[in-house]
This record gives C-alpha cells, sequence and structure tokens, in this order.
C-alpha cells in the first residue's frame, strides 16, 4: 500500500513538472512571436520565419535532450539507491536467519517441552551444530549439505527429501526419524542410531555407515551402492529390492532381514550373519560370502553366480532354483540344504565328495546341471562317505 502511495505521488510530481515546462515554452515562444511581428510591422519575410521556425525546433530539441539525459541521471541514482537496499536487506536477512538459529539452539536446549522446532525447506548448508536437540523437528526438504550434525539428537524427526550431502552425522540418534527419499550421499553416518528409521528410497551411495545400528529399519528401494556398512546392526531390517551393490558388509548382523530381490552385486558380506534371511530372487553375482552364517535362509531363485562362499554355512539354506555357476563352495556346509532345480556348472567348485554325488564329473560336455532330476537332492541330501560314487 506505502508503495503505491509513493508510486502515485512521484507520478503526479512529474506530470506537474512536464506542464510547468511546456507552458514556459508556450510562453517563450509567444514572447519572441509578438518581437518578431513588431519589428517587421506584421509582414515577416519567408527568410525571418523560416529562420525562426529553425530556432524553435532547436530549442525543443535542447529542451528534450536535456529532459533525457536528467531522467537517466535520476534513473540510475534510484537503482543505485535500490541496488544498495538489496544488499542491506540480504544482510538483514542473513542476520536474522543467524539471530533464528541462535533462538532455536537456545530454545531447545533451555526447554525439553518446547514445541516441535519447524525448519521445512530451510537452508542450512554448512551448519556447524553439533549435539544440538532437535527431536520432533520438521526438517522436510531442508538443505543441510556437508552440516556438522555429530551427535545431534534427530529422534522422530521429519527430515523427508531433505539433502544432506557430506554431512556429518556421526553417532547422531535417529531412532523412528523419517528419513525417506532423503539424500546422504557421502554422509557420514558411523555409529549412529537409526533403529526403526525410514530409509525408504534414500540414496545412501558411499555413505560410512560403520557400526550403525538400522535394526528393523525400511530401506525399500534405498540406494547404498559402495556403501560401508561394516561391523553395523541390521537384524530385521526391511530391504526389498534395496541397491548394496559394491557394499562393505563385513560382519554385519543381517539376521531376519527381508531382502528379497535386493541388488548386493559384488558385495563383500564376509563373515556376516544372515540367519534366517530372505534373499530370494537376490543379485549375489560375485558377492564375497566368505564364512558367512546363512543358516535357514531364503536364497530361492539367487543368482549366486561366482559367488565366493568358502566355508560358508548353509545348513538348512533354502536354495532351491539358486543360479551356482561359478561359484566357490569349498569348505561350505550344505547339510539339509534345499538343492532341487539349482544351476551348476564345470566352473562350480565344491569338494570332491558334492561334485560325484552331484554328477559332475560325468558329463564333461555339460556345463548345467539341475538336482530336480537328480536323485540325490533336497533336504536329504547328506555329506557322502569317502568312498561314495555316482
Amino acid at each position: 500500500m506505502a508503495n503505491t502511495d509513493r508510486e502515485q505521488a512521484s507520478s503526479d510530481q512529474e506530470a506537474k513538472a512536464g506542464a510547468s515546462v511546456l507552458i514556459k515554452q508556450l510562453i517563450l515562444f509567444g514572447f519572441v512571436s509578438t518581437v518578431m511581428l513588431i519589428i517587421t510591422q506584421g509582414h515577416p519575410s519567408i527568410l525571418v520565419v523560416s529562420l525562426y521556425l529553425c530556432l524553435c525546433a532547436l530549442f525543443f530539441i535542447k529542451s528534450t535532450q536535456k529532459k533525457f539525459i536528467q531522467g537517466l541521471q535520476e534513473g540510475l541514482t534510484v537503482f543505485q539507491a535500490q541496488d544498495s537496499g538489496n544488499k542491506e536487506s540480504t544482510e538483514q536477512e542473513q542476520d536474522s536467519h543467524l539471530n533464528s538459529l541462535q533462538e532455536i539452539m537456545a530454545l531447545t536446549s533451555q526447554s525439553q517441552d518446547a514445541t516441535p522446532v519447524n525448519l521445512i525447506l530451510a537452508s542450512l548448508n554448512n551448519a556447524q551444530l553439533p549435539g544440538i536437540d532437535l527431536g520432533c523437528a520438521y526438517l522436510s526438504g531442508s538443505s543441510l549439505n556437508y552440516a556438522d550434525l555429530s551427535n545431534a539428537n534427530l529422534c522422530n524427526s521429519n527430515l523427508s527429501d531433505a539433502q544432506l550431502i557430506g554431512a556429518n552425522l556421526s553417532g547422531a540418534h535417529l531412532q523412528k526419524a523419517n528419513l525417506s527419499s532423503v539424500r546422504l550421499v557421502n554422509a557420514n553416518l558411523s555409529n549412529a542410531n537409526l533403529k526403526e528409521a525410514n530409509l525408504s528410497n534414500a540414496n545412501l551411495s558411499n555413505a560410512n555407515l560403520k557400526a550403525a545400528n538400522l535394526s528393523n529399519a525400511n530401506l525399500s528401494n534405498a540406494d547404498l551402492k559402495a556403501a560401508n556398512l561394516s561391523n553395523a546392526n541390521l537384524t530385521g531390517v526391511y530391504f526389498w529390492s534395496g541397491n548394496l551393490s559394491n557394499a562393505k558388509l563385513l560382519g554385519v548382523n543381517l539376521s531376519g532381514a527381508y531382502m528379497s530381490s535386493t541388488k548386493l552385486r559384488g558385495a563383500n558380506l564376509q563373515s556376516a550373519i544372515l540367519r534366517d534371511t530372505n534373499l530370494s530372487e537376490a543379485k549375489l553375482k560375485d558377492a564375497i560370502l566368505v564364512g558367512s552364517d546363512l543358516r535357514n535362509s531364503n536364497l530361492s531363485s539367487a543368482n549366486l553366480k561366482n559367488a565366493d562362499l568358502r566355508n560358508a554355512n548353509l545348513e538348512e539354506a533354502n536354495l532351491e532354483g539358486a543360479n551356482l555357476e561359478g561359484a566357490d563352495l569349498r569348505g561350505a556346509n550344505l547339510l539339509g540344504a534345499k538343492l532341487s532345480c539349482i544351476k551348476v556348472d564345470r566352473s562350480t567348485q565344491l569338494e570332491s565328495e558334492w561334485r560325484l554325488l552331484w554328477g559332475l564329473e560325468v558329463q564333461e560336455s555339460d556345463r548345467k546341471m539341475d538336482l530336480s532330476r537328480n536323485s540325490s537332492q533336497g533336504s536329504e541330501l547328506h555329506t557322502p562317505p569317502a568312498s561314495s560314487s555316482v
């Protein structure tokens, strides 16, 4: 409203100034015309009239040019004033942002019963907030790239769609937090507590999750390519169709996890605990599962081509329809395993007694074996004595 009033007043002033100039020009024109008529006794020559008109035109052009230059100068002055005002406004906004952030920090540190902090769509890139209490806070869509939130309390907070690229969340408390569709690329989440957190559709590629607690977390369709989850607790995690390709999962506990259709190509699961884990149709090509505990796990229709399963414990595991072409099963425990319709070939490495029992030494030309046509298959398959033959 104030801006409109100022614009109206400025427009009125310009109109008055223009009218004043026009009146002055008309008076001058009339005065000169009168003088010319008196001198020529009312009969001016064509030359005098032409000269008079030329002088009038020249005067008008000069007056217009002067007004144009004056207008440009005034416009430049206004622009400079606006630019200066914008800079001052930006600085004031930044100061206000810093002050509000300081107030938030003071508020959260003083009272545990305070109203949940609302920082939706906030821009807090590079913010230094170690140990801050933002429990139950609303941070949806906020930008916290490269922020320091180490040991922060973010329990039950809403960080959906937030940007946390390269952020430091080591030791942070994120129990039951909503992190759906969040970007945590290259983030540090080592020793963080993410128990029962929602990380569906989150991007955690190359993230550091060493020794993190992700028990019962929702990681469906999450991207953890090349992430480091060594010694992390992933018991009961829901990881349907997630991506763990080339991830480090050394010594992780994935007992009872749901990992159907999960991508684990080239992942390192050495010494991992995968008891009662659902890995049906999982993509485990080139995966390292040396010494892993896969007892009672479901690996039906899983792709284990070229996987390293040396000394793995597959007792009572379900491998029906699994692809074991080129897999290394030397020293693996297959007692009671369900092995119908599995695919093996000449490059599949097994202990000699298993090779004899499965008939891999008989037909040199066969590259695949379907144990559904073999009399020695399924849960009744036991380690044969040394003297056994096909």
